[in-house]
Order: C-alpha cells, then structure tokens, then sequence
C-alpha cells in the first residue's frame, strides 16, 4: 500500500477525528487522497503553510492543534515557568486565520498554558512585539503571508519574539512526532487560561515606530497605501494621520476578505496584485504607493517617475533605507552591522561599509536574520537595519520580524524630505549606483504545484548538482560554487546553490520554502546600467535553457 493510502487510513481510524470529517475523508477520490496524504507539511522559511483541507499535507484544525501540542510540550519542556509567562496569538484576515486561532489556544489552555490573544485581526510585527512587551514564553500568528487565497499558515515564535531558528524548530518537531492520535491532544473547549490583548499595546507599537523618525514628515507628499484586504490598514493609517500625511486609500482593499478579489496572489512583490493601486495613483496623483501584504510583514513600492509608476525591489528599497539611517546617525559602537541574508543584493552591504558599519549575512528567512541580531546584542553591537530581497525590513530593535508598518513609514518619510531637494526615490537610487557601483537584479520563481512540482524541483536542484552549472555567457567567469547542502553557516544548512563569479556579480538557485516554487536571485554589478543588464540577460538564458526540459 501506498504511504499516502496508510496515512489516510490512519486518519479515517483516529478517534481524534470528528465522525463528519471522516465521511469527507472515506469520499476522497484517489487522486485526492495522493494529493493531500503525500507529504506531511513542514517548517519552512517561515512556519508552516498549506492549502486548507483535510490530510497530512494540508492545514487543518486537527493539524493546528498537533503542532501546537508539540509547541506546549516543547515549550514547559525548555522554558521554566512557561505556563504562567503564557503565549500571545494573533491572527489575519485570511479564512480561517481567527478559527485557527481558537483551536490553538484550545490547547494552550488545556495544557495550562496561559493565552494571551489580540482582540481583532492583527499583524505579525505587533505579534512580534506582544512577546517581548507582555515578556511571554512564546508565541503565534496564524497567517499564510502572501500566498494565495487558498493558503494559511503557522508562524511560531520565541520569547524574544523571533521566529522559532531551525534547531528549536527540530526540537519542536520531535515532540509533534511523538503524538499518535488527535485523541491524546490536551484541549479545554472553554479556553478558561485567556486573556484579550486590546488596544493599548498598539498604543505603544505605534509610538515607538512614530519615534524612529528622523526628519520631519513632509505633509505635501502624495501617498496612496492599500493594505491588500490584510490587517495593517489601521496602524498605518493611524500612524499617517497622527503625522499629518497626505494619504490616500484604495478601499475596496480597505475591506478585510479572506478571498483578496481583486489581488488573487496578495503580494507586494507582484505587479499584478498593484493593479488597482496604480489606477488610484493617477487618479489622484500619488507620487508614492505603498502597499503591504495581508499579514503586514512585507512592504511594496512605487515611485511616480515622468508620469510612470517603477515599481523598486525589496533590494533597492533595502538601500535606500540603509542610507537613509546611516547618513543620519553617528556610529559610534565598532561592533555596529546591518544584518541581510545571503541572496540579497550586495549594494546595501557596500552602503553600510562606507558608513563604517560591517554586514552580517545568513540564510534567507527572519528566523535566521532575527536569532543573527539577538547575537549581536548579546555581544553588545548595536544593529542598524535588518532586510532581505523578498521586501522584508525591520529598521527597529523591539521586534524580531520583518514590519512592513515601519518601512512605510520611514520610506515615506525619506520620499518627502528628498522631494524638498526636487528629487525622489529613483534620483536618489541612481545617486547611490553612481557612487558605490551599478548593483541590478533580477528575480525568476517558477511556480510548479502539486506532487509533479515537488518531483520537478528536486529533479532540476539534483541535475544542477550532478551535471555543473555549464557556461553562463560572456564577461561571466565563474570564480566559486558553494553547495549549501553541504557547506554550513553557523552551523546549518539549506538547499541552495550560489555561484559567484570573478566580478562580483552572483546567481543563487533555490527552492521556496514556503510556496511550490524555484528562484533563481540574479545579481550581477557593472560600470554602467547597460553592462549589468546584458550580464543579466546572459545569466537568464543560461537558466532558461538547463530547466526548459524539465517544465
């Protein structure tokens, strides 16, 4: 038998399983059950996330509340006093996202766990800062960011408020692998150990971002934000009015809706899901959009540039900020860093140094750049700025996690003060390659679903590994290939590969660990725009030809 048919059978035996999804179950069709028993889902970069349905491989409540057993028995096992200290739990707009939040501190509470949950839909940076405000064990946020409508997810957390690394997240894991049936889960219906977090603590997240500000804000600067049906509509606006911004909103995306009717992918980094931003940027003349994702973690940007929105890259805007604060601060501290990971561009790093300031890089995902910063102030550095290319910035020190609510802020901020000067975010991008070096990227994701798209990925990672990566094209001399798999840092690994070459330029290959998908990160520098971009094109078609067989 099939491993995906025992697991399904398991399911349909286990007294833990409600008599009504059991039917649901014993209707699967064959192809169903291979589709929802194949694999088991896993912590990725960023928790766990699924399709929402029945199975192994899919999220669910009898998923939701196995994890979150594995989590308290991890949790009373590692952390002293961690039933009292408790957790915090926040939830999106996404269907499902509060039901599984309930099933969750069903179980908090049933092992005696105290739960400390928001009020109302929240966004994952005020997650973050609940654990370190409220000083709980840990935490959670039920989300699945970016994905799809179809999609939600697990975020958990640290007492510091960082994403769960991979060694806690192992460790956690090996208690979730210990439970046999949904029967033996601790859960109290009447979730007795709760308390509501309400809007005072937003008070203080919002006072705190509005302090990092470091130049008057400048109320002439046309902005249009849309929230993408997602949870950080009401701090951003209220931060914006409280500063006497110009803002304006795209409400139909005002409205929180599971569905995201009009942004079926919710996210900022694809242009499709800026449609209507862009409509109501001419309408009104908007001179910058800011759009953050349904979770609010990540952060989109336009500029109007000659009567066109560009639209600027999680690494670009990464720069910007970058100089934005180092050119404003006095670094003081010779332990003073910015944090990236490493398939982000090398430009911010080469701002940072000509501040003074040195660059840390580890894997891509907050678990990793967040645990990275908590290092250096136990060495007692100071961290400046922490980004990653997928437009993830934290520009704070009370949180743990990418907030897309102080990058609008600060990114706002800084578009108003350089249109004082007559210029804006663009002029000041070309001001930065024509001092530091012309650093241009280019991002591809094939998108391959289903079991053929596990099969497929591993199939292309294996043939890369196996066969060598070929010729890339001319100007192109490949100086170092490091195999993640196998070479470590800090200690750890993941699947990817990273090809430097002798100029500087790089190309990492990877899976996603979230979505059914493979990068390909382009980065390449050049003495000017045209030469950068033809080593792109180079590097484009050299990937184009090595997977082509495969899709």
């Amino acid at each position: 038998m099939d491993n995906w048919l025992k697991k399904h059978q398991q399911w349909i035996n286990d007294e833990g399983i409600t008599a009504q999804d059991k039917v649901l179950l014993k209707a699967m069709t064959p192809e169903e059950i291979k589709n929802n028993f194949y694999q088991d889902l896993e912590f990725g970069t960023a928790g766990i996330r699924g399709i929402r349905g029945l199975g192994t491989g899919r999220i669910n409540k009898y998923l939701i509340r196995a994890v979150t057993q594995g989590y308290c028995d991890y949790l009373i096992e590692k952390i002293s006093g961690a039933k009292e200290m408790g957790v915090a739990i926040a939830y999106d707009t996404r269907h499902m996202s509060e039901d599984f939040a309930f099933e969750a501190a069903k179980v908090f509470s049933g092992n005696g766990i105290k739960v400390h949950m928001y009020d109302r839909i929240r966004s994952t940076p005020e997650l973050s800062f609940a654990i370190r405000e409220l000083k709980t064990a840990g935490g959670l946020v039920l989300t699945a960011s970016h994905n799809p409508p179809e999609y939600n997810g697990y975020k958990v957390y640290n007492q510091h408020g960082c994403q769960l690394s991979t060694e806690e997240t192992s460790a956690m894991t090996n208690k979730i692998n210990a439970i046999t049936s949904f029967a033996d889960l601790k859960l109290d219906d009447k979730i007795e150990n709760i308390v509501y977090i309400n809007n005072e603590l937003e008070d203080i997240y919002i006072d705190k971002v509005k302090k990092l500000s470091i130049n008057e804000f400048n109320k002439d600067l046309k902005i249009v934000y849309t929230p993408l049906y997602g949870v950080a509509l009401k701090p951003i606006k209220r931060i914006f009015d409280e500063v006497g911004a110009n803002c304006y909103l795209v409400d139909e995306q005002c409205q929180p809706n599971g569905d995201f009717p009009t942004a079926k992918k919710p996210n900022p980094e694809e242009k499709e899901a800026l449609k209507m931003i862009i409509e109501e940027g001419y309408k009104v003349g908007g001179e910058i959009l800011l759009a953050t994702d349904p979770d609010g973690d990540r952060l989109g940007v336009m500029v109007l540039n000659n009567e066109d929105y560009i639209y600027l890259t999680g690494n670009q805007i990464g720069a910007l900020l970058i100089d934005y604060i180092l050119s404003n601060k006095s670094i003081i501290n010779e332990k003073s860093y910015i944090i990236t990971s490493i398939v982000t561009s090398d430009l911010g790093e080469k701002i940072a140094g000509f501040y003074g300031v040195g660059a840390v890089r580890t894997f891509t995902g907050f678990k990793n750049l967040g645990k990275k910063m908590d290092e250096i102030f136990a060495d007692n550095g100071k961290v400046y700025f922490v980004y990653e290319e997928s437009i993830g910035y934290l520009a704070e020190d009370f949180i743990r996690d990418k907030d897309g609510i102080s990058a609008a802020f600060l990114i706002a901020e800084l578009a108003g003060v350089l249109k004082k000067d007559g210029k804006n975010l663009l002029d000041k991008l070309n001001e930065l390659y024509d001092k530091h070096g012309y650093y241009q990227e280019k991002q591809i994701s094939y998108v391959i679903p289903g079991i053929k798209g596990i099969e497929t990925i591993k199939g292309i990672m294996k043939d890369l590994r196996d066969n060598g990566p070929g010729e890339f094209g001319a100007e192109l001399d490949l100086d170092t290939l490091n195999d993640y798999l196998t070479k470590t840092i800090d200690e750890e690994n993941t699947d990817l590969l990273y090809y430097k070459f002798t100029d500087g330029s790089w190309v990492g290959v990877r899976p996603s660990g979230t979505e059914p998908k493979l990068k390909l990160y382009i980065n390449v520098v050049g003495k000017s725009l045209i030469g950068a971009t033809g080593k792109i094109e180079n590097i484009e078609s050299w990937f184009k030809k090595r997977v082509e067989s495969w899709l």
